[in-house]
């Protein structure tokens, strides 16, 4: 399922769900009846007191007024993410019940698959990699930005088609090559499943199983899939200044942050809260057998255009690019280096001052150090958090 790791700004305001801190799972149904728990736990491994999904961003994130919430709704978005949790895993939703949301966006593999192709209900392949999952709280936000320069956060597809989260989960389970079902039949299915009549009456109450409901369900709990506990996100918090050395950092991460500001930031980020750049071609080929963008909008200017990705969790999310070529960062960094493809829509950041693709020629030692950088945007924390692993216990 090809879910983006962001969201769209309408869908924060709806998923006012988001929350930093979990609670221990309990053995007492604080959240339900105790013949709504007993028959919850027949099927699905759910804390009879919720989880907490508010977001709660880093320090040196200034998240202005996006995550106020209402204490008394609290609850009831609680109730929401956890419903979209048991959604996102549930492989009953799939045509035949053998894929999830979840089968393609592994919570150990920072919500990404280290595939470079997935496969579907019937073993069909994916046209493009998962995107992974799971970003800081201003990452969540999203506009549509455009190609040419000035800040922009990343859209939610490669080909910049999708424009909401509930959009890009409908997509995934109306594709033929993933989920194969229909919304009309989606719901249906989720109707007759016992489960889903207790946990769409906590999150929406009475008679509220429908395709919006789901869909916001779903995004509810994506919205609340949150990395901000990186060692990155430690020296920052310490610093408050991306350009000064990190004391957490070894001298390799160090100079891997520096050479990455100077060389990557001004499309990925310097602080991994949001990207620069919505969309770019980055070189990977002089012709393209997928047009990306381009084969959505027709235009010249689009052909060979992706969405540039967060790089949260990068270290975890391999295979990387579109169509997942590149096994190992290090055999992005030597992309990077030396490898970068004139192309007629080339990102001007790759380009030398003659117009041509850009040859960083990064040192074996810089390779290195860029490398134990961009590992240090791996979360720990996030990866094995109970509240967004699968409630099924696969």
């Amino acid at each position: 399922m090809h879910l983006n790791k962001l969201v769209s700004l309408s869908a924060i305001l709806i998923g006012s769900v988001l929350m930093l801190s979990s609670c221990q799972k309990e053995t007492t149904a604080v959240n339900y009846t105790a013949s709504e728990y007993e028959e919850l736990s027949k099927s699905v491994n759910l804390p009879g007191e919720l989880y907490n999904y508010t977001v709660d961003a880093p320090a040196f994130i200034n998240t202005g007024s996006f995550f106020s919430i209402d204490p008394s709704q609290l609850n009831r978005a609680n109730h929401t993410a956890t419903l979209g949790r048991v959604l996102f895993y549930d492989e009953l939703l799939s045509r035949n019940g053998t894929v999830s949301c979840g089968s393609c966006h592994v919570q150990t593999s920072g919500f990404a698959h280290n595939e470079a192709l997935s496969e579907g209900f019937d073993g069909e392949t994916t046209v493009r990699n998962s995107l992974a999952l799971g970003t800081t709280a201003m990452g969540l936000t999203t506009s549509y930005g455009s190609s040419n320069g000035g800040a922009a956060l990343a859209g939610f597809s490669w080909d910049d088609s999708i424009h909401s989260m509930e959009e890009q989960t409908q997509a995934a389970i109306e594709n033929p090559a993933e989920m194969g079902m229909t919304m009309k039949d989606m719901v249906e299915r989720v109707k007759s499943i016992s489960y889903y009549d207790i946990l769409f009456r906590k999150a929406f109450g009475e008679d509220e199983i429908n395709e919006e409901n789901l869909l916001a369900a779903i995004t509810q709990f994506v919205n609340a899939i949150s990395s901000n506990e990186s060692k990155f996100d430690e020296g920052m918090n310490q610093t408050l200044d991306v350009n000064k050395d990190f004391a957490n950092f070894t001298v390799a991460e160090n100079l891997g942050k520096s050479l990455y500001n100077s060389n990557c930031a001004s499309c990925h980020g310097a602080q991994h809260d949001f990207t620069v750049k919505a969309v770019a071609n980055n070189g990977l080929d002089e012709v393209y057998a997928d047009q990306g963008k381009g084969a959505v909008s027709g235009f010249s200017s689009d052909m060979g255009v992706f969405k540039v990705p967060f790089l949260r969790n990068i270290g975890l999310s391999g295979p990387y690019m579109h169509d997942g070529r590149f096994a190992s960062l290090e055999e992005v960094v030597d992309f990077y280096s030396n490898q970068v493809k004139n192309h007629d829509n080339l990102s001007f950041e790759l380009k030398a001052n003659n117009g041509q693709a850009k040859q960083m020629n990064f040192s074996e030692s810089e390779k290195v150090a860029l490398v134990a950088y961009l590992e240090t945007l791996t979360d720990e924390e996030m990866i094995k958090d109970d509240k967004f692993a699968d409630p099924f216990g696969k």
